[in-house]
């Protein structure tokens, strides 16, 4: 995205952002110094997604739910490219996923929050001069040096650059990680690198299922967590990037939906391994596992958890295949417990329009 075309005299009062969910299917390694950490395989689905509306304004406000942190965001960016203090807005959260379910909504609300601020005050850009339009000219998409710098602003990125990824282009992605600490002299790679983007067939569906009332891992217990955890044997992260670029991508690429399947369960598997000794002390641990056995009891084998869940995510062929699903779970009385959402594989990423 760069500064758009209208006239200097003009700019954007008015911009709202939509992006993707983000769901992460583990990592391929982190603990060992000598191999990289925090690499891993995820992917962009369009629901639940995040949806902001930005006003330039003289002074912050927040409306809507996580406005407190929207507002964090804005301010953050503000402070990295030396606003001055006049230079704020007034932030609507209209839509967003469940906080710290393993939906990436912190991610994808900082980068949205970030992208409508840019597009507020002008700020230069150098890594995409050339951006994207969308459907009209009121419409930007994002691409990846260009969400790094987003990134930047607003302190994300630190472990897990999924989301970073997704949010240009979405897809599914296979990242390949960081050296923790960094080789020295220092490289200046702040960011895992994307060795992998595959858009899935517009036919699958995923079936994004949230226990309610239940929360993952995060903040200082999910770091605390990383520090206590045993490093990644390197023959589980051989076999999980196996996995992930001999078996998931070649299947995502062939459109081989029962493969996929298959690798996405095996893959989700061998990932949760690592984190067993913390994730079984989660509340929703014993309830999370009988819900992929009972998925796979009913025929739905690409099934696998996001981060520390509870989110889940269930592969359909087809939205008909999905729509049976929700069907089997409202027969099973399973409604009040868990929330299914019918959701695309994202293609496009975020996308900037222009309201005024």
């Amino acid at each position: 995205m760069a500064d758009e075309t209208r006239s200097p005299s003009r700019p954007a009062r008015t911009v709202e952002v939509r992006a993707p969910a983000r769901l992460h299917l583990g990592m391929l390694s982190f603990g060992d110094p000598a191999v990289r950490s925090f690499g891993g395989v995820g992917v962009m689905v369009d629901r639940p997604h995040v949806h902001v509306r930005l006003r330039r304004a003289e002074a912050f406000l927040g409306r809507g739910p996580l406005a407190e942190r929207a507002v964090q965001f804005a301010r953050d960016a503000a402070t990295s490219w030396g606003l001055d203090a006049r230079s704020a807005c007034e932030i609507d959260v209209l839509a967003t996923p469940r906080a710290h379910v393993g939906l990436g909504s912190g991610t994808q609300l900082a980068l949205a929050v970030a992208a409508g601020m840019r597009q507020l005050y002008r700020i230069p850009v150098v890594v995409d001069e050339h951006p994207r339009m969308g459907p009209s000219d009121d419409e930007r998409f994002f691409e990846t040096a260009d969400v790094i710098e987003l990134a930047k602003a607003v302190g994300r990125g630190r472990r897990s650059c999924v989301g970073i990824h997704g949010f240009s282009r979405g897809g599914l992605i296979v990242e390949a990680g960081r050296f923790v600490p960094p080789p020295q002299p220092a490289t200046g790679d702040e960011f895992s690198p994307m060795v992998a983007r595959v858009r899935l067939p517009s036919a699958w569906r995923c079936v994004v299922i949230v226990q309610r009332d239940s929360i993952g891992l995060y903040g200082e217990p999910e770091k605390r967590a990383f520090e206590e955890l045993p490093p990644v044997p390197r023959e589980l992260a051989a076999e999980l990037a196996r996995v992930a670029l001999m078996e998931m991508v070649p299947a995502a690429v062939e459109g081989r939906f029962a493969e996929f399947s298959q690798a996405v369960r095996r893959y989700g598997e061998l990932a949760g391994q690592p984190f067993a000794p913390a994730s079984v002390q989660l509340p929703h641990a014993a309830s999370t596992a009988h819900l992929i056995e009972l998925l796979g009891e009913l025929g739905f084998q690409g099934v696998a958890q996001s981060s520390w869940g509870p989110a889940v995510m269930a592969c359909c062929e087809s939205l008909e295949a999905a729509g049976l699903l929700v069907e089997r779970f409202d027969a099973l009385k399973l409604l009040p417990q868990y929330e299914p959402v019918i959701a695309k594989f994202d293609a496009q990423g975020a996308v900037l329009r222009i309201v005024e």
